[in-house]
């Protein structure tokens, strides 16, 4: 092998191995495995100070392939939600009460469920537009303090509304800073209007610490919104020939863990492919 071959592999080998760098933050560059069409899944494994600390599931998502479907119900598990509805990834939506309401409002299907008014909401994803038009994105996050909603109004079908706004359009982080750790799931939009989904491995992100992570990410995330964490931070991947449930970290006791109520989800996001 000649020396400029082996420069060539020696670079290429060093670029699968050694964390993009970014200040504070860096992490693995994302090895996209294809879900479906428009749909693809990796792991990053995340570095602080060059110090390995956590790892993520990130599902990317293009809106024009797929579908997003807001569902709300009586509790149940994240495996069973899939089995019933089939879809190749579902994963927790926002917060909910006692009651297993929501505790913002969620648009399922068109139909407005819990409270059309919650001040601390400070974001809602949504999706599926009423009528296809090029100035309605398939799928965003909204800033609630800037975008008032009216659930007579709003154009989409689908959606979301949770908090903090871990970042905003501006670059802006929009959470304070806290010692409080949890396993978290994050949908994020990226500037080229893919959305994300980021599940964490384990307990290690303060919401401040996420928000950081993202925007010194070479994600190029335009904004992203926190969802339900702790043991509602779930994501599930079930197609033909692929099946991953994060956190991974649960998955030698993962039958057993899913059985319990405590990790049952009234509320999910489902993504399908589209059919039109």
């Amino acid at each position: 092998m000649g020396p400029r071959i082996l420069a060539f592999f020696l670079i290429c080998w060093a670029w699968l191995v050694i964390p993009l760098l970014a200040g504070e933050w860096a992490h693995t560059p994302p090895e996209w495995r294809a879900l479906g069409r428009g749909l693809n899944f990796a792991e990053i494994q995340v570095y602080r100070k060059q110090e390995s600390v956590d790892s993520l599931a990130v599902v990317k998502v293009d809106p024009v392939y797929n579908a997003f479907q807001v569902l709300h119900g009586q509790p149940r598990s994240i495996t069973v939600w899939q089995k019933e509805l089939g879809a190749p990834v579902i994963f927790n939506a926002s917060y909910y009460c006692r009651n297993n309401q929501p505790c913002g409002l969620i648009l399922s299907n068109g139909k407005p469920i819990g409270p059309r008014h919650n001040s601390r909401m400070r974001g809602m994803f949504v999706a599926e537009p009423k009528g296809l038009s090029p100035d309605i994105p398939r799928a965003t996050i909204l800033d609630l303090t800037i975008t008032p909603i009216n659930v007579k109004t709003l154009p989409w079908t689908q959606g979301v509304q949770s908090y903090p706004l871990l970042l905003d359009y501006k670059g802006r982080i929009r959470v304070r800073s806290s010692p409080k750790t949890a396993q978290r799931t994050v949908i994020a939009i990226d500037r080229n209007g893919y959305i994300l989904i980021f599940n964490t491995n384990q307990a290690y992100f303060t919401l401040h610490d996420f928000a950081n992570f993202l925007k010194a990410s070479a994600l190029e995330i335009d904004s992203a919104l926190n969802l339900d964490g702790g043991s509602e931070a779930q994501l599930y991947i079930k197609t033909k020939d692929f099946e991953k449930f994060s956190p991974s970290s649960w998955e030698s006791a993962l039958g057993s863990l899913l059985d319990q109520k405590k990790f049952w989800l009234p509320t999910i996001v489902a993504i399908f492919p589209r059919q039109d």
